[in-house]
């Protein structure tokens, strides 16, 4: 074992350490409405009676319902409405989105790489959205919400270990290297298998820690095939769509034009080459309206 990994294993036994210090503020709010809009037993009033003690995510609820989105001639006036109008799945979503904004801290003076970061995560979200809209719409919100997770673990590095983690992106940044490569040889571990982790102590459901686990290679493991196999719909969904993101810019390197036939996962999701042109459409065309909605 070389020296600087020594040196860094401190680093990974302070963050299992201490996973819980990154909970975010609505951590309960999260898992309780996970956990209501998966019943199918729920009543829209015990989501507004929970969503109502908490004023900024009322407003976001009432904001988002009310907007384009929905093309509403009428406008929604009480909680209730609103979530009516929603429906439950766009709830959950909105409830972890905001939250996952919120621990990027304020929009107008966001550090450069957070906000990057910030934008390559939305842009994740709404390719996955589209992406699953063509191939599973059942899941389109939660590969949304596996889209807009992906990355946190990069937040929370660069958040919380600038000093150790921004060396680890700039060199990623160049294109030599994958970034697992850098993430392994000086961290000693990897923005997936952490992100995970984290998913696992603020109690998301498992799909979305597989997702997020095995975004970047999503057949990684996976030693069986057919009826036995672990799901994995969902990383590859967000694998698909990080390559989109990245295509147009949404992230640490330069855009560089794609060639839809390589994309990663097309054959396992049984997507045509043909039909990547008109998602990269769509979200570039959705991506500015929808970093408006948690713009505050």
């Amino acid at each position: 074992m070389t020296t600087q990994i020594q040196v860094m294993i401190p680093l990974r036994e302070r963050i299992l350490a201490t996973l819980t210090d990154y909970l975010p503020s609505r951590a309960e709010v999260i898992h309780r409405v996970m956990r209501l809009t998966s019943d199918p037993t729920t009543a829209s009033g015990q989501l507004s009676c929970l969503v109502s003690k908490d004023p900024a995510l009322t407003a976001m609820v009432l904001r988002l319902s009310n907007s384009s989105h929905h093309g509403r001639v009428g406008m929604a006036t009480s909680l209730n409405e609103a979530i009516l109008v929603l429906g439950f799945e766009r709830l959950r979503t909105l409830v972890v989105a905001t939250s996952a904004a919120s621990m990027f801290g304020n929009n107008n003076n966001k550090d450069p790489w957070e906000e990057t970061l910030w934008n390559h995560s939305v842009a994740v979200a709404i390719g996955a959205r589209l992406v699953a809209g063509r191939v599973e719409p059942a899941v389109a919100e939660e590969a949304y919400l596996a889209g807009l997770m992906h990355d946190l673990a990069q937040l929370v590095l660069l958040q919380r270990f600038r000093h150790e983690y921004r060396p680890v992106l700039q060199e990623a940044q160049q294109g030599q290297r994958d970034i697992l490569e850098i993430e392994a040889e000086k961290l000693g571990f990897t923005h997936d298998e952490l992100g995970a982790l984290m998913l696992e102590c603020w109690r998301f459901p498992p799909r979305l820690l597989t997702a997020v686990r095995y975004h970047h290679n999503p057949d990684l493991e996976l030693s069986t095939t057919g009826a036995g196999a672990p799901d994995r719909t969902l990383a590859r969904i967000v694998c698909l769509a990080d390559a989109l993101s990245k295509s147009l810019g949404f992230s640490f390197a330069q855009p560089s034009p794609v060639d839809p036939a390589r994309l990663p996962c097309l054959e396992q999701l049984g997507l045509s080459p043909d039909t990547i042109p008109q998602v990269l459409t769509d979200l570039a065309a959705t991506h500015a309206e929808e970093q408006k909605l948690f713009a505050g």
